[in-house]
């Protein structure tokens, strides 16, 4: 059982975040409502993931909208996302490592493409025939800000509080069990074998995780400790800082692009640390599927 719960983390941090499965544990009572960030829409003949963006503004006009992702994808998502980004004054980032007083360079995103999770999103996403968010988004573009951590100050700072890899994996997998305990819904691999055999194998696999993605939160929340963990929380706070440069520097409409996974945190920093107030939220289908009865259908009609 231990590997298929391993297995399951791998699948869905692959596909959340670029350097580990991350998100802040939200006290949804304490929150506006409608902070879902991410969601799975399935109906009889098609399905889609899809992930969010909000607005938010200040007493002041600034404008911030939080824009997040999927790492692995279809490649018109990425190719939306690029000429949304377009339009801000700025555009802040997640990308762990490279000089954050200097624009990215070519070094820098190959360095980062050599993370231990890009074998897994290559293969995830070689499965699935979705791309990868590295290939496709453009880091150049002249509006874009480095906002993440440096490397040597990500390292530091999982050292000091005893944070890696295993112990956040040894985390989700007993905040699983937790959930499980409580009669929640458990990863099936049965379920997915047959879906990968009733739709094909793409379509499949996409249809047997997005199903699962109602297991993030309790996943998520064992990851955190009372005082948050270096791999969100404290990334976000880098992140808000350098929102405050900009903003000082008379940027009024700034993104955040990050994880879809980072931006319930997000969310509650802005509103109570920063007195933003959220004005309005789309979604952006990261998968389309198109189902086996869809397909059924329209060869009847022919």
């Amino acid at each position: 059982m231990l590997y298929k719960k391993i297995l399951q983390w791998l699948f869905l941090s692959s596909i959340l975040s670029s350097a580990l499965l991350s998100a802040e544990k939200v006290n949804k009572e304490d929150q506006p409502a409608d902070i879902d960030f991410i969601r799975f829409n399935e109906t009889e003949f098609k399905a889609a993931l899809e992930t969010a963006s909000a607005k938010y503004i200040n007493d002041d006009g600034v404008e911030v909208e939080l824009i997040g992702a999927v790492h692995i994808a279809d490649k018109e998502y990425y190719q939306d996302l690029n000429t949304q980004f377009e339009k801000y004054d700025s555009l802040l980032y997640e990308m762990v490592g490279g000089d954050p007083d200097k624009p990215l360079t070519k070094e820098d995103l190959a360095a980062n493409k050599k993370n231990p999770m890009r074998f897994f999103q290559l293969l995830i996403g070689g499965m699935m025939k979705l791309d990868f968010q590295l290939d496709h988004i453009d880091y150049t573009a002249k509006n874009f800000v480095h906002a993440d951590m440096t490397m040597e100050t990500f390292q530091k700072r999982q050292k000091a509080k005893g944070e890696n890899l295993f112990s956040l994996i040894e985390k989700s997998i007993e905040a699983q069990e937790n959930a499980q305990s409580q009669n929640k819904k458990q990863f099936n691999f049965a379920s997915m074998f047959k879906l990968l055999n009733d739709e094909g194998g793409p379509n499949g696999m996409k249809l047997a995780l997005g199903r699962q993605f109602h297991e993030i939160e309790s996943m998520i929340g064992g990851m955190e400790g009372p005082d948050g963990s270096v791999i969100v929380a404290e990334r976000n706070v880098t992140a808000l800082k350098v929102m405050e440069k900009e903003i000082k520097k008379g940027k009024k409409n700034l993104g955040i692009f990050y994880g879809a996974a980072h931006l319930p945190d997000f969310d509650k920093r802005l509103i109570e640390e920063y007195g933003f107030k959220r004005t309005e939220k789309t979604w952006n289908p990261a998968w389309k599927i198109q189902k086996a009865a869809a397909k059924k259908a329209l060869k009847e009609s022919i």
